[in-house]
C-alpha cells in the first residue's frame, strides 16, 4: 500500500485545509454514530455506543470491515464529495491542487487522508437509516437480537458499500453471537 510521508509545509497546507473544512463536514455530512478520525471522537466513544446497544439486547453484530477505502479515487472525484457541502469554489480549487500533488487523495499519510475516509464512508452511512449502527474509521457494527437480522444487516451494509465502489474485507468481517463490546473495533480484531 503507498503511504506518503508530508513535507513541514505539505502538513500546514493540509491541517489549513482541514481546520478550514472540518466544522462544515461535522455539522452536516458525518452521522452521529460515527467515531474515529473526529475531533473528540475514538475507540472509547465507539465502544459506549456499542455498550448502550448490547445493554438493551441487541447482543447480535454484524462486524464489517470496509476493504480497500484509501484505494480507486480520482481527484475529481473527491473534490466532489467536498462539493456537497462546501460551496467555495476558491477553496475547492485549492483542494483539487493540493489532493492533485498526492499520489492518490486517499493516500495514508497525508494530512487529509483521515477526513477523506471518512467523507468517503459517510456516503454508505446515508444508506443505512434504520439501523442500529456504530461506525469506528472504517468498521461498521450493527446491532441486532437475532443471528437471522445480523446477517440481513450485513447485506445491507455490503450493498451500501457496492453502491459507492467498496466492499467488505472478508478476513474481518463476520457475524458475532452474544457479542462484548470490548472485542470491537480492534485493529485486526
Amino acid at each position: 500500500m503507498p503511504t506518503v510521508i508530508p513535507t513541514v509545509v505539505d502538513r500546514l497546507v493540509h491541517r489549513a485545509v482541514r481546520n478550514a473544512v472540518e466544522p462544515i463536514l461535522e455539522a452536516r455530512a458525518f452521522a452521529g454514530w460515527v467515531s474515529g478520525y473526529r475531533p473528540r471522537r475514538n475507540r472509547n466513544t465507539a465502544l459506549r455506543q456499542a455498550a448502550e446497544f448490547l445493554t438493551c439486547g441487541y447482543r447480535c453484530v454484524a462486524d464489517l470491515d470496509a476493504a480497500k477505502v484509501s484505494e480507486g479515487v480520482a481527484v475529481d472525484e473527491a473534490v466532489d464529495w467536498f462539493a456537497e457541502y462546501v460551496y467555495d469554489g476558491t477553496f475547492l480549487r485549492l483542494l483539487r491542487t493540493v489532493l492533485a500533488g498526492l499520489p492518490s487523495p486517499v493516500v495514508p499519510g497525508s494530512g487529509l487522508a483521515p477526513l477523506l475516509i471518512n467523507l468517503r464512508l459517510s456516503q454508505v452511512d446515508r444508506r443505512l437509516t434504520g439501523l442500529r449502527v456504530v461506525r469506528f474509521a472504517d468498521n461498521y457494527c450493527t446491532f441486532t437480537e437475532t443471528v437471522s437480522a445480523a446477517d440481513e444487516t450485513a447485506w445491507c451494509i455490503s450493498d451500501a458499500m457496492a453502491a459507492v465502489r467498496l466492499e467488505p474485507n472478508a478476513a474481518k468481517s463476520r457475524i458475532r453471537r452474544e457479542a462484548n463490546a470490548e472485542d470491537l473495533f480492534l485493529i485486526d480484531g
